[in-house]
């Protein structure tokens, strides 16, 4: 009596709360007749057994019942025991198995040891170590259903959690976007410029990625960061933002700090600073003559060699300090000029072979 109950299986369901104690379900896969019988004479009291002659209708069995332990031969007639062993364990991973054989060797256990059986038999087998066995196996059983429903578990709460961190990042984002653009209008409203500034540089950096094949993630920080490249301006004395002469050299050396005023303005919100780079470095020259730190080629992330040009281009277009804006033609013979000099070649390529400014 205490065997029987000892072989009652606890069973996980797929929220780990009920838990329900059954009789395990065994499949026997043998095409001798006496050993299939013996088997459930043996096993009747204890397990609910099913008895199969062949894979086929072993294979019938596994898929219409939940089956625990399979007790598979090592030599059916129709079917190589190793192989079907493999085929049971790809397809139902946490069944256990145990190979059963008249003919052991070191080889054959290996194999079906290799191929995810939890231990074998050897014909004429011995009741005690049977039952042994079986008691073994459901054991080994539970234990992996317990660590896949523990596992199953995590991953629901990681994708949870997962989520809470999208959403808060989004309600970040959308609540940082909403205070920057109210900052780049209190900027516009100072020099008239900014705020139509950015959203045409923000054109054509998007145009510029499309075309360069650049990825949607990199795109979308990429929009961010040209939406943001003159934040720092905001730190800029109205006098400077607004005068129509050209600057002092003092004041120039006033508005070059504008690239570092926008990090100290963006730095304080985590999820932007994958923006800094761009905003920091959107001055710089390809022929290292640039600010604020003189970084030359492709020392300068790229996202801000894409925003120098763009920046540029929307001076040469639109900057109110210029008393005859240049026209599409003028500004192609500009930047080819200083390709490789101001600008990254790549780019400038890009905008004039793609007619870019068409669409600007």
């Amino acid at each position: 009596m205490a065997l029987r109950v000892s072989l009652y299986y606890t069973e996980f369901t797929g929220d780990n709360v009920a838990l329900k104690n059954r009789k395990p379900n065994v499949l026997v896969i043998d095409d001798a007749y006496c050993v299939r019988q013996s088997l459930q004479f043996i096993l009747r009291d204890t397990c609910n057994v099913l008895l199969a002659p062949g894979a086929l209708e072993g294979q019938f069995f596994l898929s219409t019942h939940q089956i625990d332990i399979v007790l598979l031969d090592i030599r059916l007639r129709s079917t190589d025991g190793i192989r079907l062993l493999s085929e049971i364990k790809q397809t139902y991973p946490y069944i256990e198995i145990i190979m059963i054989t008249a003919h052991a060797s070191l080889e054959t256990i290996r194999k079906a040891i290799r191929f995810g059986a939890c231990d074998y038999l050897i014909k004429p087998f011995d009741k005690n170590e049977l039952m042994s066995v079986i008691k073994n196996a459901l054991i080994q059983r539970e234990h992996a259903l317990g660590i896949k429903n523990e596992l199953d578990m995590l991953n629901e709460s990681t994708l949870y959690l997962e989520h809470l961190i999208r959403n808060a990042e989004d309600t970040m984002m959308n609540s940082s976007k909403n205070n920057m653009t109210a900052m780049l209008l209190n900027i516009d409203s100072r020099d008239g410029y900014t705020w139509s500034h950015a959203k045409r540089v923000t054109k054509l950096s998007l145009l510029i990625a499309e075309k360069m094949g650049v990825t949607d993630e990199q795109t979308q920080w990429l929009k961010c960061s040209a939406s943001l490249h003159d934040i720092g301006k905001l730190h800029i004395d109205t006098d400077i933002l607004k005068k129509e002469s050209k600057l002092t050299d003092h004041e120039y050396e006033i508005m070059k700090r504008h690239p570092e005023e926008g990090v100290k303005i963006i730095r304080p919100l985590p999820f932007l600073k994958i923006a800094v780079p761009a905003i920091r470095h959107h001055h710089e020259r390809y022929d290292g003559q640039g600010y604020p730190f003189g970084l030359q080629g492709k020392e300068i992330p790229f996202k801000a060699r894409i925003l120098a040009v763009a920046d540029a281009v929307d001076s040469m277009m639109n900057s109110p300090v210029r008393q005859n804006p240049c026209a599409v033609e003028r500004v192609e013979r500009e930047l080819q000029g200083n390709s490789g000099s101001q600008f990254d070649p790549e780019i400038v390529d890009v905008v004039i072979r793609c007619k870019l400014l068409s669409f600007f």
